[in-house]
């Protein structure tokens, strides 16, 4: 009876073990970098909680919720950028803790409205966009990165077909497209 036993449980966990091998090389076989259109690419991490100042001068350190949105030189390289989602998240917080970030550098979306990617700085705000792409493309091993914008707040990741690309709910990393001006036709 044992035996029996032993041997159903057997191979019900090869089965099993066959499955979801059988499921990892379909998504593998899904994922379609390089056919996305040429240009810049935008990415939204996963929120995140960072220590965040309230003035320059202030010791005391609030955690405050965050959403990272990067903007990617190559499209076609979005898919392999949110592949290192948890390694990019990973070197922001490490680099947070070390030097909080102030908080008027992060973009509200309550006072200032929808998210704009290349909205102007002021040079401190830019000494500080430097020094987080830096650290991003420093974790990621190649100079992708060129842009980043760190919102306050968590924003969700969206839904509809974005969310059913691999590497969305896998890594935490949605691809974000920016919407073009329609002409008016004449």
């Amino acid at each position: 009876m044992r035996r029996t036993t032993l041997a159903i449980v057997s191979a019900m966990m090869a089965l099993v073990i066959g499955a979801g091998t059988l499921d990892a090389k379909s998504v593998e076989r899904k994922r379609s970098y390089g056919l996305r259109e040429q240009g810049k690419g935008h990415i939204q991490m996963r929120s995140m909680i960072a220590p965040v100042k309230r003035k320059a001068k202030s010791r005391r350190v609030h955690n405050t919720p965050v959403t990272v949105i990067l903007s990617v030189r190559d499209n076609s390289k979005v898919g392999k950028v949110c592949n290192k989602g948890p390694r990019i998240s990973d070197a922001l917080v490490r680099a947070w803790h070390k030097k909080p970030m102030v908080a008027n550098y992060l973009y509200n979306r309550d006072t200032r409205g929808n998210t704009k990617i290349d909205y102007r700085r002021t040079p401190a705000q830019k000494a500080e966009d430097k020094r987080l792409i830096n650290i991003v493309n420093r974790a990621l091993g190649i100079n992708e990165v060129v842009g980043i914008l760190v919102l306050k707040g968590s924003m969700s990741m969206g839904g509809g077909a974005v969310t059913k690309l691999p590497f969305s709910s896998v890594n935490g990393c949605d691809e974000l497209q920016e919407e073009k001006k329609k002409k008016k036709k004449k």
